[in-house]
């Protein structure tokens, strides 16, 4: 019985020794462009036949930058507080994804404060820049990443940009050049499965035999 029980527990460990943790990724990056921008990316999807996906995660980035300028039109002196935004949003082709795209979106603001123009005055403002990230756990969702043989989803970020004017009583021309960069990356982490280093289930078999023989021997010897 004791013999048995070895056997169990080396065909066991052979077989577990096979297996290891691992990773796979894939990565888009769109660098800064004049906005606004429109950028259908994609992704891949987790390769089932690997091994035992046991987690994902993805991260999100996002660059902007502006600048700006405003001229007095008028034939007075005019005040006005000029201010530039730009919202960077997410979407994807995978519907349970989408819900929790939501956190990477990103919002920025930037202002020229409170300004006097005199009469034919331009003012230049900026550049202006930022950078934001965020990462997502998709441990939740696991069972829509992974397919036999791989694959791909859709991953898109859109930007919308513009300038508000207060003041000037309508007398302040404005002028602005923004630009959006967008990226997105995902990290796979699973088991492998077991590497050809492990005995097949023959060789397993052949050497239980050469044990069960060897438990003989001594048997008689005794």
């Amino acid at each position: 019985m004791r013999l048995h029980k070895s056997l169990i527990g080396l065909a066991a460990t052979l077989a577990l020794a096979g297996a290891q943790a691992a990773t796979v990724s894939y990565n888009f990056d769109y660098p800064q462009s004049v906005a606004d921008i429109h950028y259908a990316g994609s992704l891949g999807l987790f390769d089932s036949s690997l091994g035992t996906l046991t987690g994902a995660t993805l991260k999100l980035d996002a660059s902007f930058v502006t600048a700006f300028t405003a001229y007095n039109k008028a034939a007075q002196a005019q005040s006005a507080k000029i201010t530039a935004g730009t919202d960077l949003t997410w979407s994807s082709s995978l519907s349970d994804l989408s819900p929790l795209l939501s956190p990477g979106n990103f919002s920025w603001s930037f202002t020229s404060g409170p300004q006097s123009y005199a009469v034919g005055e331009t003012k230049a403002f900026g550049p202006f820049n930022d950078v934001g990230n965020y990462s997502i756990d998709l441990s939740t969702i696991i069972s829509s990443l992974q397919t036999a043989g791989g694959g791909s989803f859709g991953l898109t970020c859109d930007s919308l940009s513009g300038l508000t004017i207060l003041g000037g009583g309508n007398n302040i021309d404005t002028t602005s050049k923004t630009s959006v960069g967008c990226g997105a990356n995902i990290v796979y982490t699973y088991d492998a499965k077991p590497t050809n280093d492990v005995p097949e289930p023959a060789t397993l078999a052949l050497l239980g035999m050469g044990l069960i023989g060897a438990g003989f021997a001594r048997r008689r010897k005794a």
